[in-house]
């Protein structure tokens, strides 16, 4: 008996997943993507992320994020689907954001926001990627961005990253590790999508 056996059968077990009452997903878009982005990484709007410097994302990447652009493409309506583009422009965006807060948080420990008390060590890495400063770090981005406390399995993949980071044998791993989980966070279903 193959597959196409019982056609219109629906399987018994589903994976213990909650199906959804209203199953109606949307895309953030570029101007709420950029806002809570702001909001949860607490950086002020406009330092989001910059094209060069000079651009901001929202405008650069507008209409790849599903916003409309009248004036400068003659884009009225939004599409009806993402584009092709739309994942890269959604990683470039979150990626700025995070690298913004990182910088900050690394720059000036006493005030950091997410990565507070996370110690890196002379040469670029986490002193100690089991410390309790590490777990907490974690668990914020994932308060910041799913505005839920992360499960102990999806805390201790995020942790386990920093291993394989440093593992890549980039400069500074410890900075790449906070990179990697806030860009794996930031840019998951869950929080692209309301």
């Amino acid at each position: 008996m193959g597959p196409d056996a019982n056609p219109g059968v629906t399987p018994v077990w589903d994976g213990g997943v909650a199906k959804s009452q209203k199953g109606n997903l949307r895309f953030k878009g570029p101007e709420r993507l950029s806002l809570d982005l702001a909001q949860a990484l607490e950086l002020p709007a406009a330092s989001v992320c910059n094209e060069l410097g000079q651009y901001p994302c929202q405008n650069v990447h507008g209409v790849a994020l599903g916003g409309v652009d009248p004036y400068e493409h003659s884009v009225y309506e939004t599409a009806s689907v993402t584009g092709a583009t739309t994942p890269i422009a959604v990683e470039r965006t979150v990626l700025s954001a995070c690298n913004a807060r990182i910088a900050l948080d690394v720059k000036t420990p006493a005030s950091a926001v997410v990565f507070k008390g996370v110690v890196l060590t002379a040469d670029g890495k986490l002193a100690d990627a089991a410390s309790p400063a590490v777990a907490t770090a974690v668990t914020s981005l994932v308060r910041r961005a799913w505005l839920r406390d992360p499960t102990q399995d999806e805390r201790d993949t995020l942790v386990r990253l920093s291993a394989d980071v440093q593992a890549t044998g980039v400069a500074t791993p410890g900075v790449a590790w906070m990179q990697a989980a806030c860009l794996a966070v930031f840019s998951s279903a869950e929080a692209v999508f309301y």
